[in-house]
């Protein structure tokens, strides 16, 4: 991933290191970058560097590992959760926020879809239900 070589900036002189500083600095900033940058993918194109770096990597992520694994009794004889404990929780909660959402988009849809529906014709339903001293009385007329 290479970049087309850009023109060297003009040298700057003390007229425009006073003028501009900031582009004083971005300048040296963006050629000392390159310039680090181009040293380090020459450093790593050496087999042996390259390797070297990977084993280091490796030993690293196993250290990491061997202490994750290390601290897991002590934390759960703590009764505290482990760092996988609290990814999987945060995991959890992301579910239980988006089915949340979900929920309230669908009551939000259904009660617009009701809204329209009953817009013209809002009557309160039709009593069925009767007191009970009234329902008593309605039944010994009837009899």
């Amino acid at each position: 991933m290479s970049t087309p070589p850009s023109p060297a900036p003009a040298p700057a002189g003390p007229a425009t290191l006073l003028s501009d500083p900031v582009k004083a600095w971005r300048d040296w900033f963006v050629r000392n970058e390159r310039e680090w940058s181009e040293a380090l993918t020459r450093l790593m194109k050496d087999d042996g560097v390259a390797r070297a770096v990977g084993q280091e990597i490796n030993t690293a992520l196993h250290a990491q590992q061997m202490l994750a694994q290390g601290m897991a009794t002590p934390l759960a004889l703590l009764n505290l959760p482990t760092r996988d404990d609290v990814v999987a929780l945060g995991e959890r909660i992301g579910q239980l926020e988006d089915a949340v959402a979900r929920i309230e988009a669908a009551l939000v849809q259904a009660l617009r879809a009701g809204a329209a529906g009953t817009a013209g014709t809002a009557h309160a339903p039709a009593r069925t239900r009767q007191p009970p001293k009234a329902a008593k009385a309605s039944a010994a007329r009837r009899r």
